[in-house]
């Protein structure tokens, strides 16, 4: 972690993977998505920390999570789904 630039640094070649479990179930984000490229030797995870005020940390998926997968909303039954995204 780079506290000047609040990022933090990973190896380009050699990404990590992450694994998020949401309802029971797993999610892998492959490396190749979990990374930003800032210079041609520089990467960083994109991870912020955000206060989520009265209901405690928050997490925003974002770009990482998009990439890998594909979201399903359904207003009606109030519900979230994932599916492996194609590309």
């Amino acid at each position: 972690y780079n506290k000047d630039e609040e990022a933090y640094f990973i190896d380009c070649e050699n990404p990590l993977e992450l694994i998020l479990r949401i309802g029971g179930r797993d999610y892998v984000i492959e490396g190749k998505n979990f990374k930003v490229t800032v210079k041609e030797d520089e990467c960083v995870l994109p991870i912020f920390g955000m206060d989520g005020g009265w209901f405690g940390p928050s997490w925003i998926l974002g770009d990482p999570f998009i990439r890998q997968f594909c979201n399903i909303h359904d207003m009606k039954k109030k519900t979230i789904g994932f599916a492996k995204s194609l590309y």
